[in-house]
C-alpha cells in the first residue's frame, strides 16, 4: 500500500466522506438541469467527467492538507488553502479544456470558466470543510483516548512504587554504612558503591514526579552506563553527546534507561567482543530529539517486531511517549544489524 495511505482506517473514512460529497454537489447539480432539460447520455457523461476531475484536482490538495502538513496552524493551514483553492480550480480548468479539445468541443471561454468557478469552489469549501471538521473530532476522541491511557499508567505506576518503597530510607541507609565501613586503600569499591546508592535514590525520587531537568536525567544515564562498564569492562564502550539547553529542558524521568538497558543486554552482553552504546540528544526549536545506537551483536529478526521481541522495555517507552506526547518510537535496523532508537517531544514543560 501506499505510503499516503500508511493511515489505513483515516484514509478510508476521508474517502468515504469526499465521496458522500461528491454525491451530494452531483445531486445538488444535476436535479435543476434533470427537471428543465431531462435525462440523457449527454448529460450522465459529462457528470461523472466533472467529478472525475474533481477528484483529480482535489487529490493533491487533500495530500497537502491531511498528510504534508497536517500539522499546521490554524493561520497558515487557512493561508494554504487560498493557495490550494486556486490550484483545485486551475487544474479542474486545465483537465476540462484538455477533455474538450480531445473530444473535439469548443475550449471554455473566460466567461464560462467564471461561471464554473463558483459551483467548484463551493465544493471545494464543503468537502475540506467536512475532512477537516472530522479530523478535529477523530484527534479530540484520540486525546481522550490517550488522557484516559495516562491515567490507568500513571496509576499502575503509583501502585508499583508504593510497592517499591518498603523502607527506603534503610536500603540507603544500608547501602552508606556499606560503603562507611569499606577500607579507604579500596576507594575505587567505596565509589561504587555511592554510585549504586545515587541510582536507587533518583530512581525512587524522580519517578514521583511527572517531569525532571534533562540533565539529570543524562547524569543518571551516565551514572548507570559507569556501573555497567565496571561488569563489562573494555567490552562496553559508551558516549553521550548533548547539544543545546539541556538545564533548561525537561523530560519524563527514567524515559532513557530501558532504551539503554535494552541496548546492553541484547547487544553488549551477548556479543563476545562487546559494543558501543551512543546517545545523542539534540535540542532546538523548542524540541528535545533523543538517538541511541548501539554496536555489538546484530539484530537478525524482522524490523516490523522489534517492539514485541525486545521485551517490555522498548514497548513501555513507546507507550508513553505515545500517551503523553502523542509521539512514536521509531526504531530502524542499520545495514550492520545493529539497532538505532529515536523520537523526540517538546522540551518545555512545568516540574
Amino acid at each position: 500500500m501506499l505510503k499516503i495511505f500508511k493511515n489505513g482506517k483515516a484514509a478510508q473514512r476521508e474517502i468515504s466522506l469526499f465521496v458522500l460529497c461528491l454525491i451530494i454537489m452531483s445531486v445538488l447539480y444535476g436535479t435543476p438541469r434533470l427537471f428543465s432539460q431531462g435525462f440523457s447520455a449527454g448529460f450522465l457523461k459529462e457528470l461523472l467527467v466533472d467529478c472525475l476531475f474533481m477528484t483529480i484536482a482535489c487529490f493533491p490538495v487533500w495530500w497537502l492538507h491531511f498528510r504534508r502538513f497536517a500539522n499546521l496552524p490554524v493561520r497558515q493551514r487557512l493561508a494554504l488553502h487560498l493557495a490550494t483553492g486556486i490550484f483545485y480550480y486551475a487544474v479542474w480548468v486545465v483537465l476540462y479544456q484538455g477533455y474538450n479539445r480531445l473530444s473535439g468541443l469548443p475550449p471554455m471561454t473566460g466567461l464560462q470558466i467564471f461561471q464554473n468557478s463558483g459551483p467548484n469552489l463551493l465544493f471545494y469549501i464543503q468537502v475540506f470543510s467536512v475532512l477537516h471538521i472530522d479530523l478535529f473530532f477523530r484527534e479530540r476522541e484520540a486525546q481522550h483516548r490517550r488522557e484516559q491511557e495516562l491515567e490507568k499508567t500513571a496509576h499502575r505506576a503509583e501502585i508499583n512504587a508504593l510497592k517499591a518503597q518498603i523502607q527506603p530510607h534503610f536500603f540507603f541507609n544500608t547501602l552508606n554504612s556499606i560503603s562507611a565501613s569499606v577500607p579507604a586503600e579500596q576507594e575505587h569499591t567505596r565509589v561504587l558503591v555511592a554510585r549504586l546508592a545515587d541510582i536507587f535514590r533518583y530512581a525512587l525520587h524522580s519517578t514521583q514526579q511527572d517531569l525532571v531537568p534533562l540533565s539529570q536525567e543524562l547524569h543518571f544515564i551516565r551514572t548507570y552506563l559507569s556501573l555497567e562498564k565496571e561488569r563489562f569492562g573494555k567490552r562496553l564502550r559508551f558516549e553521550i553527546q548533548a547539544t543545546g539547553d539541556t538545564g533548561g529542558a525537561v523530560i519524563p524521568p527514567m524515559l532513557l534507561q530501558p532504551l539503554v538497558e535494552n541496548a546492553v543486554k541484547h547487544a553488549i552482553e551477548p556479543s563476545i567482543e562487546g559494543g558501543e552504546v551512543f546517545i545523542s540528544c539534540v535540542i532546538n526549536d523548542g524540541a528535545v530529539h533523543i538517538r541511541i545506537e548501539n554496536t555489538g551483536c546484530p539484530y537478525t529478526g524482522e524490523s516490523g517486531a522489534i517492539l514485541n521481541s525486545k521485551g517490555v522495555g522498548l514497548s513501555n517507552t513507546a507507550k508513553r511517549l505515545e500517551s503523553q506526547y502523542g509521539e512514536k518510537l521509531h526504531v530502524q535496523v542499520n545495514p550492520d544489524g545493529c539497532l538505532c532508537v529515536a523520537f523526540s517531544f517538546p522540551a518545555s514543560g512545568s516540574l
